[in-house]
């Protein structure tokens, strides 16, 4: 399975030449799930619909956080946790059927978590300083994929985490760092994208892809696109990508077993 992440930093029309240019990318890549930043939700780049995340409050139109494309079977969720608070609305999650009797389902979820200034984008944000906004997002996040998952379910979780697993950080925090950190570890979750590049030369990526430990077999770093057509940079994050398939057994958390 080929998995992949992207912000696509869809802000203009759906029908516009950027978004074209950004589906026809998308396309040519052939990945099975992608999982997409900042979209819309009538865009359809593979020419099918898209799994997305709650309307943003700052516009309760077509804009959305985050957005799940995959070409597999699937059940969107779209329980919703708790209405008011503000992560429900930068969060979308899926079970993909997959044919392998050893593995019937993968739970599959997208996030966009907070950067240093979000302003009036996300006006459910509580007071506090970057670090803060950052956790309160995150842990949020991290409960409703737990609740959601099956006993022994493989995990792929990816987005835009708008935060560094190395330094130098560059518009994040220490505290920000702990805090994934953690969150990917309570999940059982190997991070591909911890030392894959960002778009500019000596940074590490802000958007990340983590899997369940029985889906990777050895250390394995998701590699780096940087989308442009006709010499045109399509965004201001680079893509990530990386092969996932059943290693070993998974155990109850989705992590491999003996």
């Amino acid at each position: 399975m080929l998995i992949g992440t992207w912000n696509v930093n869809l802000r203009s029309s759906i029908t516009s030449t950027p978004a074209s240019d950004k589906a026809a990318w998308i396309q040519h890549l052939g990945v099975d799930v992608w999982l997409l930043a900042e979209v819309h939700a009538d865009w359809r780049p593979r020419g099918r619909e898209l799994i997305v995340s709650p309307e943003r409050q700052f516009d309760p139109g077509k804009q959305r956080w985050a957005g799940i494309d995959t070409c597999l079977p699937h059940v969107p969720l779209r329980t919703a946790g708790d209405p008011e608070h503000a992560g429900e609305e930068s969060l979308v999650l899926a079970r993909l059927q997959v044919d392998d009797a050893k593995l019937p389902t993968v739970l599959v979820a997208c996030s966009v978590l907070p950067w240093k200034n979000p302003g009036d984008l996300w006006p459910r944000l509580p007071g506090g300083g970057q670090a803060e906004k950052f956790r309160h997002i995150l842990d949020h996040h991290v409960r409703r994929i737990d609740s959601e998952r099956q006993d022994g379910e493989p995990l792929i979780w990816g987005g835009d985490f708008n935060q560094h697993l190395n330094r130098p950080f560059e518009g994040a925090t220490v505290e920000g760092q702990k805090a994934l950190r953690e969150g990917f570890s309570f999940l059982g979750l190997l991070v591909l994208t911890e030392r894959a590049e960002h778009l500019d030369p000596g940074m590490y990526s802000i958007d990340h892809l983590a899997v369940s430990s029985c889906l990777v077999a050895g250390e394995q770093i998701a590699g780096v696109h940087r989308p442009a057509w006709e010499g045109r940079k399509l965004s201001d994050h680079p893509a990530y990508t990386a092969i996932v398939g059943l290693q070993t057994p998974c155990g109850r958390d989705g992590a491999a077993s003996s």
